[in-house]
């Protein structure tokens, strides 16, 4: 009997310790869906950096933050990483304090608009054609901070994109600046009887979206260095590009100016 309990006990421990030795760390995002996004699938960013990390053999969990205050925890060493474009880190008092690792993907930041209002479509040739607009934008984004470098940018904040898809329904904005996939989304989602009238200009941005350490942690080249791993491991296997296929809906529609180099 004693024998028996000591097998049980054993069989136990076994089963067990490797759930208690999974390693987790944690990474911070910001809503901007479905790039990344605090549901069940963390959007077509937030999905690699897990799977990635899992390929590592590590338990990646994302906590979602505003964008000053991801940018902020990360610098100053609350978490371990943040994703997110890598000009959110481009601040002197930031910079230092943080390590760019892998591009994750890019994104297409352009301008939605209503066709009703441009039957034309909109054209541009260069930002400072579009300082006569009014523009939505995300308040702390990469597109915010792209758009604000041009004098005159006439930017409309919102700390949500439902706030801002609202007002360029309602036709308080002449313009959306967003990233393609995002902005589409949230048309269809919000008003789908008028969804197909919204349409995207071409893109005035490509922007990175990076998984950022902050240097604030001592062994951060550590975990660098496993996620860049796991990443290589997901872009051989094939679950890179199932994860575009999921948010894309297939694999022909896949923007490839969305993928790195080595994926197109």
């Amino acid at each position: 009997m004693i024998k028996l309990r000591f097998c049980l006990m054993t069989l136990t421990l076994a089963m067990v310790m490797p759930f208690l030795a999974a390693e987790k760390v944690t990474v911070a995002a910001f809503e901007y869906p479905p790039i990344y996004q605090d549901e069940n699938d963390k959007g077509l960013s937030g999905d690699i950096v897990v799977e990635a990390f899992k390929a590592a053999g590590i338990e990646a969990e994302l906590k979602f933050y505003p964008v000053v205050r991801l940018v902020t925890m990360v610098s100053g060493g609350d978490v371990l990483a943040g994703i997110g474009g890598a000009v959110l880190f481009d601040a002197p008092e930031v910079k230092p304090n943080v390590e760019v690792s892998s591009l994750i993907q890019w994104v297409s930041q352009v301008f939605i608009y209503d066709a009703r209002k441009f039957p034309g479509g909109f054209s541009f040739t260069k930002l400072d054609d579009v300082t006569k607009y009014k523009i939505g934008v995300l308040n702390g984004s990469g597109v915010m901070k792209i758009l604000e470098k041009t004098p005159g940018m006439k930017l409309d904040g919102n700390t949500s994109h439902d706030g801002t898809a609202r007002q360029l329904q309602t036709g308080r904005l002449d313009l959306w600046g967003v990233v393609d996939l995002t902005g589409l989304m949230y048309m269809k989602r919000l008003f789908p009887a008028e969804s197909d009238n919204y349409k995207y200009s071409k893109a005035f941005n490509k922007g990175d979206v990076s998984l950022v350490f902050s240097r604030k942690f001592a062994n951060y080249k550590v975990y660098d260095d496993k996620f860049k791993e796991g990443l290589a491991v997901i872009k051989k296997n094939g679950k890179y590009i199932q994860i575009f296929e999921k948010y894309y809906g297939s694999k022909d529609g896949i923007n490839k100016d969305s993928l790195p180099d080595d994926m197109k």
